[in-house]
């Protein structure tokens, strides 16, 4: 079996707060992340999504457990340049253009002279930046900035590739930019690793995701299992079976488990005609919120007739 590309073991994390309270901004975070794969790690804000990748990328330090990068402990420094990263919160030296920051990165990231020429053009022009390279990163929108920090991130063709929240401050247009080049990266080899907590992006770009709540890994796996646990809805017509539900044009439907399939089609009524077969498709946002809540009951919908306005 490969090793995987990222792993965390039982890792917690704390920190002191105010009035010397202890911060416990993780307690239980364990997760594998398979190489060559495209990992969501998903949570709401506040969950523990970036003080993991903190600690990861070695800017946090005083962790409990074990965090390993391609298989190894952290702190070789081989394994740094291995790495493409794009924090939540960027920082960039604002006096310098888009050219030279990025040659200067490049650099950083151990690319050898005559390599970096072509790598900077390919970085431009997947993320129409060859315009813009005179120009200094101060004059650069929020959206711009995440374009040139997502290529500063693969300048160098990283094997893993830590992004979070990397579609932040995209418009809808960038946002499917972004999107592509992700898939890009990965179909040349490398393991994606993002945080996020829009739901739709990790269906779009991920076969292995982890939820992380109030610092710790509720659960993971391969989101074409947990896509494929959503119920079979049966349709048809003359002698109903037992829990079916009656439909307007005369038809009936029942939902089941997909372990239930063969057992309850061998034992249909006589008579009963199957008009349709199909696997309701799962609302990952939807499951989200329910697994979420089941764990600690925030963000609970409002109670009936609760007071939306100010005091009359």
């Amino acid at each position: 079996m490969a090793e995987p590309e990222l792993s965390f073991a039982d890792v917690s994390f704390s920190y002191r707060g105010d009035w010397l309270n202890r911060i416990h901004a993780l307690t239980t975070v364990s997760l594998l992340v398979p190489q060559a794969s495209a990992f969501g790690f998903l949570g709401a804000n506040g969950a523990g999504k970036s003080t993991s990748i903190k600690l990861l990328m070695g800017l946090l330090h005083g962790h409990r457990g074990d965090i390993r990068l391609f298989g190894q402990p952290l702190g070789d420094h081989r394994a740094r340049a291995r790495l493409g990263y794009l924090p939540e919160q960027p920082y960039f030296y604002d006096n310098l253009a888009v050219g030279e920051y990025l040659v200067y990165l490049a650099k950083l990231s151990g690319m050898s002279a005559a390599d970096i020429p072509a790598a900077c053009d390919r970085v431009y022009q997947l993320l129409d930046l060859g315009d813009l390279r005179t120009r200094k990163l101060k004059s650069f929108s929020k959206g711009m900035r995440q374009r040139f920090g997502l290529a500063q991130a693969i300048v160098h063709r990283p094997d893993l590739l830590v992004l979070d929240e990397p579609f932040s401050g995209l418009d809808p247009l960038w946002r499917a930019r972004f999107k592509q080049v992700m898939a890009l990266e990965r179909a040349r080899g490398a393991t994606l690793f993002f945080s996020s907590h829009i739901l739709s992006d990790v269906e779009d770009l991920c076969d292995h995701y982890a939820v992380i709540d109030h610092g710790r890994v509720l659960e993971q796996g391969r989101l074409a299992d947990l896509m494929g646990s959503s119920p079979i809805e049966l349709t048809g017509s003359g002698p109903k079976p037992a829990g079916a539900e009656d439909l307007p044009d005369g038809t009936w439907r029942v939902l089941f488990a997909e372990s239930e399939r063969a057992e309850r089609l061998a034992h249909l009524p006589a008579g009963a005609q199957i008009l349709r077969l199909d696997r309701q498709r799962i609302a990952l946002e939807d499951w989200f919120v329910a697994r979420v809540r089941a764990f600690h009951g925030a963000g609970a919908a409002l109670p009936t007739g609760a007071r939306t306005g100010g005091a009359s």
